[in-house]
């Protein structure tokens, strides 16, 4: 038995009336979790079911049945909702699966019924939706547990093969890691089929015994792949009080705005991870002074999700942390991170990951003196400036992030003079206000980096168009493979202080040839 599921059933003896998952109207105490896993389990096993695919919104299902995959030994595969119908049949095909667990109506699931021996209902929680198995069958690495969808800048899913063993290790390196922050209750923010939420949030939560909240994105003010109310994500934060969440550092933004204006309660929080993208270090030291206990990461998915952390009393603003116990951390000559020690066992579909041998994050970075982790953005995404300069974007975009109070920003300009940025910022937010901050903002930066154009976007980038991945990270090969429809479409405001706009004039004629050249 893994030790998350041991643990878990050590806990429904020992306090079987605590609470493990919480939802808008039920819960589910540490006996019932137990129950309901190996009742679960056994029926998996009873059906034959050897590849399940797992679908739906948040729920307490959908926790349950992950776990179930665990005991009965299924190879899991969440499938993220916000994947196109293609995509889902990408990921169904590409993995071999024989069934589909799903906590929303099968009907509903735009899955395609003629590969469907049966559909039937697993209790009050679960549909089943059976597949015909493709012969031959993909092979996947030995020891696979579960397999994490993370699609490329082309939108086409990359399967990325994990063992149970490599995801735990990930989960008592953090236990090991928070040893000293006390968290009983955790709320759910991002989706569960996110690898980081599913591990760092959920396993975590629950093989310490706390409780884990699990809510409906609609009573989280969430919607869609990008909508968000803020008022109501304060009204449900404040009412069930969790004192740890993973957050985007566009969530993380909209709390610290929250915190700010006196409507988000802050006394309950313990510790709020943030990652997905670099979080300006200004971001962070706000949200102290707020009363937010805000802290970046950085990790992929490749390694099981959290690679290095900030924690209470070990913390650097401007870095990710020291790497955790089960990781080694190196930095090649060339800049690139490189990551051993818990590596995936292969991509679907490739050949086996060789042991022992070090991953190329293909992330820029260094290690400090004190052993912090500090990443500089990707490699490939570095911008050279007709003047030969490198600017790194997830640098200056952070810093335009926060020096904007915008919510989103993406940096380009790959031989230009100077940088230019599409930028999303609230509606009650005027260009006049937006240019007066970038100018402010310019004169604090590099001559080099100085940002001539804003190009205002009318909608934000979104994980439903592929510009987003489920951990709100840019996809700069699509984005910049729209980014002509995009500026036609957006408002043109140019920053005279950075006195460049003139040289911009002429580039609605130039193209950029593309991006040649992630955090959690």
């Amino acid at each position: 038995m893994s030790a998350l599921l041991d643990q878990i059933r050590r806990h429904a003896l020992q306090q079987p009336d605590a609470i493990a998952l919480a939802g808008q109207c039920e819960s589910v105490s540490y006996s019932e979790l137990w129950q309901q896993v190996t009742e679960l389990a056994s029926d998996l096993n009873a059906r034959g079911v050897e590849r399940a695919g797992l679908a739906g919104e948040n729920s307490t299902g959908w926790v349950i049945a992950d776990l179930a995959c665990v005991l009965a030994g299924v190879v899991c595969v969440p499938i993220p909702t916000f994947f196109s119908a293609s995509q889902r049949r990408h990921l169904m095909d590409a993995a071999g699966l024989d069934a589909v667990l799903t906590t929303r109506n099968p009907s509903d699931a735009s899955y395609d019924k003629n590969d469907s021996g049966h559909t039937e209902s697993l209790g009050d929680r679960l549909h089943l939706f059976s597949l015909a198995v493709s012969d031959p069958r993909p092979v996947i690495p030995a020891g696979t547990a579960k397999i994490t969808f993370t699609s490329g800048s082309t939108g086409t899913p990359k399967g990325v093969c994990l063992s149970q063993k490599q995801l735990e290790r990930t989960v008592q390196a953090l236990d090991e890691r928070l040893m000293g922050v006390a968290l009983q209750k955790h709320l759910c923010l991002l989706p569960l089929a996110t690898l980081l939420e599913n591990v760092a949030g959920v396993y975590l939560s629950l093989l310490r015994g706390a409780s884990v909240v699990i809510l409906p994105g609609q009573l989280l003010g969430l919607s869609g792949s990008s909508g968000l109310d803020p008022l109501r994500m304060a009204q449900t934060l404040n009412q069930w009080q969790p004192q740890s969440l993973i957050l985007v550092p566009e969530l993380g933004q909209a709390l610290v705005r929250l915190a700010d204006r006196g409507l988000l309660h802050t006394e309950h929080y313990r510790f709020l991870a943030v990652g997905g993208a670099r979080v300006a270090p200004a971001l962070l030291d706000q949200a102290q002074r707020l009363g937010l206990p805000m802290y970046e990461g950085y990790g992929l998915s490749e390694c099981g999700s959290v690679v290095a952390l900030n924690v209470p009393g070990s913390a650097l603003p401007g870095s990710c942390g020291q790497p955790l116990s089960h990781v080694a951390v190196t930095v090649a000559a060339d800049g690139h991170v490189q990551v051993g020690g818990n590596r995936f066992l292969g991509y679907l579909g490739e050949s086996p990951q060789p042991d022992g041998e070090q991953l190329d994050t293909g992330d820029l970075g260094r290690l400090d003196a004190g052993g912090y982790l500090h990443i500089n953005g990707r490699a490939k995404n570095l911008i050279i400036t007709g003047f030969g300069r490198n600017i790194s974007p997830e640098w200056l975009e952070s810093e335009l992030l926060q020096g904007l109070g915008a919510l989103q920003v993406l940096v380009f300009g790959d031989g230009d003079t100077q940088p230019s940025a599409l930028v999303f910022a609230m509606p009650e937010q005027s260009d006049t206000d937006l240019s007066q901050r970038l100018s402010r903002l310019n004169t604090s930066l590099p001559d080099y980096a100085r940002v001539a154009t804003l190009y205002r976007m009318p909608a934000p980038l979104s994980v439903a168009n592929g510009q987003l991945t489920a951990n709100g990270r840019l996809r700069r090969g699509l984005i910049l493979e729209q980014l002509e429809i995009l500026k036609d479409t957006s408002r043109r405001l140019c920053d005279n202080a950075a006195s460049a706009c003139a040289s911009f004039q002429s580039e609605s004629s130039q193209k950029n040839e593309g991006v040649s050249h992630g955090i959690f």
